[in-house]
This record gives C-alpha cells, sequence and structure tokens, in this order.
C-alpha cells in the first residue's frame, strides 16, 4: 500500500511541478527578454537533453543493456527519418526491423 501512496505522491508533484513551469512560462513569456544567443543556446539545451533521453532509452531497459535488435530498429528508424518517411512508416518499420532481428535471435 506504501508503494502505491508514493506513486500517487510521485505524479503528484510531477504534475504540480509541470503546472508551475507552464504557468511560468505564459506569466514571464511577455516580460523576460532574451537575446537571440539565449534562445538559440536554450534551443540547443533542450535538443540535447531530449537526445540523451533518446539515447539512453534505445541502449538500455532497466540496468541491462537492451541488445542489438533494439539498437538496429532505432537505427533504421534514423534513418528513414533522415530520408523524410512519414513518421507512421517510419515507426512501423523500426518496429518490424526490430521484431524480425529478434525473431532471427538477435536480441
Amino acid at each position: 500500500m506504501a508503494s502505491v501512496a508514493l506513486t500517487l505522491g510521485g505524479i503528484a508533484i510531477l504534475s504540480a511541478g509541470t503546472y508551475l513551469m507552464r504557468l511560468g512560462g505564459a506569466k514571464l513569456g511577455g516580460r523576460l527578454a532574451l537575446s537571440e544567443r539565449a534562445q538559440g543556446l536554450l534551443s540547443d539545451a533542450a535538443t540535447t537533453l531530449l537526445f540523451a533521453v533518446a539515447l539512453a532509452a534505445m541502449l538500455y531497459e532497466g540496468d541491462h543493456f537492451a541488445g542489438m535488435a533494439r539498437v538496429c530498429g532505432v537505427l533504421f528508424a534514423l534513418f528513414l527519418a533522415w530520408r523524410k518517411m512519414p513518421l507512421i512508416v517510419v515507426i512501423l518499420s523500426a518496429a518490424v526491423v526490430t521484431a524480425l532481428l529478434r525473431l532471427a535471435g538477435l536480441h
């Protein structure tokens, strides 16, 4: 029962933090003047953070290596995205490649 309460507490804290961040952005957006360089740095920081999360999700499942099948599937998805394929094609193709590699015995 304690883990349920802990999970719900974590969800509540994350929800409140997300709400406050969005509210702060809406309230300060017009008042806070940032230079072009600062805006570029913030954009780059957000992109770097998203890339780091995606990289960690690609390589690890829990505390173990996710396997070469997942890595190959993600790399194939990156190739298709680079070739400007539609998103649904990228997602389904990556899933099929990963599934086929796992079926072939590559984990």
